[in-house]
């Protein structure tokens, strides 16, 4: 009798250990599931290595910022918060090579310089690219929507 009653024990034993793994696992899982990312992604799809700056409007403030490099077959994310908080619907985007060959059709006039830079637009004004020093060129107007991330690629030209 003793010895079925050690079993009895053993068995509950092994069921609690059961239940108690189980319970483990259901609380970690959500604990450690990556959270949704909200950024502003360019991809690069073309063997070319190309030249990013990014043009935006925030707080108030519109700027342009480059560059980040964008190898052949990788991402950056020249914005990492998330769109719709920043009020960020427009987003404008400036790529070449470092032989000057652009990767986007733009339409919006935006200063860039030659070195790494942060150029904040004064409100009210022309952007006057030329008279501060800066070069003058077309940038892609990207719209978000409403969305909290984004993902623009840059596709092979046609000779690739």
């Amino acid at each position: 009798m003793w010895v079925r009653h050690l079993q009895t024990d053993d068995s509950r034993m092994i069921q609690f250990s059961w239940i108690l793994a189980l319970f483990v696992v259901v609380i970690a899982i959500p604990l450690t599931a990556s959270p949704a990312h909200a950024e502003f992604k360019v991809c690069n799809q073309s063997v070319d290595v190309y030249n990013l700056a990014v043009g935006a409007e925030i707080d108030q403030q519109f700027s342009t910022e480059g560059w980040w490099v964008l190898p052949a077959n990788s991402c950056v994310i020249p914005i990492k918060e998330d769109l719709d908080q920043l009020k960020l619907r427009y987003v404008y985007i400036y790529a070449r090579t470092v032989t000057g060959e652009s990767a986007f059709q733009g339409g919006w006039d935006m200063c860039v310089d030659t070195k790494r830079f942060k150029i904040d637009k004064i409100a009210g004004e022309p952007w006057n690219c030329w008279v501060h020093g800066y070069e003058q060129v077309k940038f892609l107007e990207v719209d978000t929507g409403e969305t909290k991330s984004w993902t623009v690629y840059v596709q092979p030209s046609k000779g690739q």
